[in-house]
């Protein structure tokens, strides 16, 4: 049987992230612990913000009118073959505490006129989030074009779900969810917790709705670096069209944490749909994972070659990177963005997921000053329709990776003459 490429790529970037002492991200020397969670969130945010986050319901608004823009080109390289695509517009904005928009365009592809385009994402976002000593979770609803469903934050099993494929790309049917999602998500620090994801068609000739996710899960960390998860309920179909009503099923996966790195194994089984097996290796952020996290690296079968997603230009709306003269910080927002990547190298999502955040962030006046840190692979996650590794295995498998950047906002305001902050 022939390697998987990506898991190569994946065992490749542990030894040489090993022979080149990888390590952990650099944190704030004042930073504090960030909030509890039963997600994967403490892999990608090993410290929290410079003061106590919220409890209780919060946004981590940013200000109305502030966001990011991205424009990018894709590529296929191979020895026999060199082509461009993918060529991609992005940008979000918040409009309102809880209240965001998100817009994604690309070129068509397969089209001669350059400015031809087709819509990747665009919708409008409602979201709140909870936090306590005991319990965390999170509302989310969007209006539109959505491609990514994991809200409040992507748990293990979750990056393992299948990207919205590029059928649609070449006039095939429409791959992305829409018109109204609904999820929500509630877990006690425990481990115990409820999901739910919902879709309702309603701009068809034909308006439905279907309920893509609602399972009760448990998740724990034990002993050592291994760390359970499960799942039981309705699971997500991962035969397309995606979106439809989940099928009962059960889902469990283990991981361990050898130094750097997690490596675990995921069991799936749905009423009707095969048995999944799958495995995944997650990444510290380290040279090489910054590396292909950068460019979006893949690798892909049909055709064979490598993809890569390299990055033109990106903006900030009402947004800084350096520390004004005169000001005093107020406030701190601690965000994710994170990108999957469906196994032909595309890359047509992206969402910001806000983690925590402290004091005054929304005032009119306030200077925002953001600092992102570099985009890295954060996981590669093999899954198919086969229980044990053979031929039949590889053929079927599915591929998604996933690419995270950890983001602060930091609010700044004016002091006034006569501050005692000023002296």
């Amino acid at each position: 049987m022939r390697a998987s490429a990506p898991l190569l790529w994946a065992v490749g970037s542990v030894l040489l992230c090993t022979s080149q002492v990888c390590s952990a991200q650099q944190i704030d020397d004042n930073s504090l612990p960030p909030p509890a969670s039963t997600t994967q969130l403490h892999l990608v945010d090993p410290a929290g913000l410079r003061e106590a986050g919220r409890s209780g319901w919060h946004t981590d608004f940013i200000g109305a009118g502030r966001g990011v823009f991205d424009v990018s080109a894709g590529m296929k390289l191979w020895p026999t073959r060199f082509y461009l695509r993918n060529l991609i517009f992005g940008g979000a904005m918040d409009l309102a505490p809880g209240i965001r928009v998100r817009l994604g365009m690309r070129r068509s592809e397969g089209e001669k006129h350059l400015f031809q385009v087709d819509t990747d994402e665009a919708y409008l976002e409602a979201f709140n989030r909870y936090n306590s000593n005991t319990l965390e979770g999170g509302v989310s609803l969007k209006l539109g074009r959505v491609r990514y469903l994991h809200f409040p934050y992507p748990d293990a099993i979750s990056e393992f779900d299948q990207v919205p494929g590029i059928s649609d790309l070449y006039g095939g049917a429409p791959t992305d969810y829409r018109n109204v999602v609904l999820e929500g998500e509630a877990a006690l620090h425990s481990g115990f917790g409820l999901h739910f994801t919902g879709l309702a068609y309603l701009l068809t000739s034909r308006p439905h709705a279907d309920v893509v996710e609602a399972y009760g899960f448990y998740r724990h960390e034990f002993g050592d670096g291994w760390n359970f998860e499960s799942r039981l309920g309705a699971i997500a179909v991962r035969h397309e069209p995606l979106g439809r009503a989940g099928q009962p099923g059960v889902d469990l996966y283990l991981a361990r944490q050898i130094g750097e790195f997690n490596v675990g194994l995921l069991y799936e089984h749905k009423r009707t749909e095969h048995e999944y097996a799958g495995i995944m290796v997650q990444f510290r952020p380290g040279s090489i994972t910054r590396l292909l996290g950068k460019v979006s690296f893949d690798y892909s079968r049909r055709p064979e070659g490598f993809t890569v997603q390299v990055p033109i230009y990106h903006g900030r709306i009402n947004e800084s990177r350096f520390t004004p003269h005169g000001y005093v910080l107020v406030g701190e927002v601690r965000a994710v963005r994170i990108r999957t990547l469906w196994q032909q190298g595309f890359v047509r999502n992206e969402y910001e997921h806000r983690v925590d955040s402290w004091g005054d962030t929304g005032s009119r006046g306030l200077k925002c000053v953001v600092k992102e840190r570099p985009w890295y692979l954060q996981g590669e996650a093999l899954v198919s329709p086969h229980l044990a590794p053979s031929a039949a295995w590889e053929r079927d498998r599915q591929g998604p990776g996933q690419f995270v950047q950890l983001v602060t906002y930091r609010f700044y305001k004016r002091l006034k003459k006569g501050d005692p902050s000023n002296a």
